[in-house]
């Protein structure tokens, strides 16, 4: 193992993806669009990415990977990605929740406070993830990802007031306002992104755990991932 945590990420769940790499503190990423978002689109930001840190896959601790719930192309694209560059270097891999991982950006800013993730699922519906934002990097979930009906969708009080991160809040407008009386601040624009996998990763690959690359499964909540 090196002595400075050496990872990749990878964030196309949502309409901005993202790659990064970090060398211990030190973190590089690139942003790009869906349409950008190809397979072998994001293979080449991984090589000039590297390139410019330095660093050769095989100079890696880990892959990790944000591994949904969000838009099952992008999710899958992120899934295949991770599990060809984890075969291929013999690497373990850190399944990322990419609603973990909005809540990591949206960390700052809440202060402990719980921040609820959300993520436009499309069909009338929406991806929502609580969590604990105590610890810098480490978002502890209070609620499962899980699929919900932004018609009725409601925080529980029992939480504290919470942060309400994540463009699905955009999306769903009544869903905010029924529920602002129990939400101190709203982040629409905090999105997953690959820098904040990385520090989730970090965690997870100190506390051994990350999974071998046949393990490496997308969570893409929806039970027909078609839609």
């Amino acid at each position: 193992m090196n002595e400075a945590f050496r990872c990749l990420a990878i964030e196309t769940a949502t309409s901005q993806g993202s790659v990064a790499v970090c060398d211990g503190a030190e973190q590089m990423q690139r942003t790009f669009s869906d349409k950008q978002g190809s397979s072998r689109l994001i293979y080449h930001q991984i090589a000039s990415l590297l390139a410019e840190a330095g660093l050769g896959a095989g100079d890696l601790d880990c892959i990790a990977f944000g591994c949904g719930p969000g838009s099952f192309t992008g999710v899958r694209v992120a899934t295949s990605v991770a599990q060809a560059l984890a075969y291929a270097q013999d690497l373990p891999v850190c399944r990322v929740s990419s609603l973990a991982a909005i809540a990591a950006g949206a960390a700052p800013a809440a202060g402990g406070r719980p921040v609820a993730s959300c993520l436009d699922a499309r069909m009338g519906e929406a991806y929502m993830g609580i969590y604990k934002t105590g610890m810098p990097g480490l978002p502890t979930l209070l609620q499962a990802d899980q699929l919900v009906d932004p018609a009725d969708f409601l925080l529980l009080q029992s939480e504290g007031n919470f942060i309400a991160a994540g463009p699905g809040w955009d999306a769903w407008p009544d869903m905010l306002e029924r529920n602002r009386s129990l939400i101190d601040e709203v982040l629409p624009d905090t999105w997953p992104s690959a820098t904040s996998v990385l520090a989730i990763a970090g965690n997870q690959y100190r506390a051994g755990e990350y999974v071998q690359a046949m393990d490496a499964l997308p969570n893409y909540v929806r039970e027909n991932v078609t839609q």
